[in-house]
């Protein structure tokens, strides 16, 4: 009865996880330079790292926002003009864009392509335009029918069912047609499972925690073929 195979995009098509720590450690060697060499450019890393995850776990997707929130985790008093914290943001993501498509990714895509409509819901960076840039740059949006973008193309960002709706939606299939996949078991999966879709957890190294229990798990792209031919 699926019609549709709906993905994320990082960490789940592309191994952003791998451009991770140098992006971290170019915002905070930024961060040094701006404050003065008295900082520790691993220890503002850390801090970054840290700040990250509270922020995203909260829905703080804005890198600007997120480095003022990094600027008074290390103990500054001023923060910086808004044009310096973009600057930041600007070196973060072009260092974060680096990471590499994983070597199934095309060869899943393609074959799945030929059987069903393939869509994307994926989340916006906080700064407009850049996940859309980011897509381009990967060369994977002519695989897919359909792109959301939540954050901007709705104003909901996953786990919200609503990006999820508005992509089936777009595809003219119904939710329960689709089946979403993605690494993430909060925004992936339970966002999916709240709009009445399937899912596919994708844990490569195995051991995710999920507060849903996700339809499928995978350890890799490929084994979508097998699971989508059964």
């Amino acid at each position: 009865m699926l019609k549709a195979v709906l993905f994320d995009f990082d960490n789940t098509l592309v191994d952003s996880a791998a451009a991770l720590p140098l992006a971290r450690r170019r915002v905070a060697e930024e961060i040094v330079a701006y404050y003065g060499n008295s900082l520790d450019v691993e220890e503002v890393a850390q801090v970054v790292a840290w700040v990250e995850h509270v922020a995203e776990r909260l829905g703080i997707l804005d890198r600007d926002l997120i480095w003022e929130h990094v600027i008074h985790s290390i103990g500054m008093d001023t923060s910086p003009s808004a044009d310096i914290l973009r600057r930041w943001s600007s070196v973060y993501w072009t260092e974060y864009m680096k990471g590499p498509l994983f070597p199934d990714t095309v060869s899943v895509l393609e074959n799945l392509g030929r059987r069903y409509v393939l869509g994307m819901v994926t989340n916006t960076d906080g700064m407009p335009g850049m996940k859309m840039h980011r897509l381009e740059r990967s060369g994977l949006l002519k695989f897919f029918k359909a792109v959301v973008i939540a954050g901007e193309d709705v104003p909901e960002t996953k786990p919200s069912p609503r990006p999820f709706l508005h992509v089936a939606k777009l595809l003219n299939i119904k939710p329960e047609e689709c089946i979403m996949v993605g690494d993430d078991p909060i925004n992936d999966v339970l966002g999916a499972k709240s709009a009445g879709m399937y899912s596919v957890l994708l844990d490569r190294q195995g051991g995710k925690p999920y507060p849903v229990k996700p339809d499928h798990i995978v350890k890799s792209l490929r084994e979508l073929l097998a699971l989508l031919d059964a």
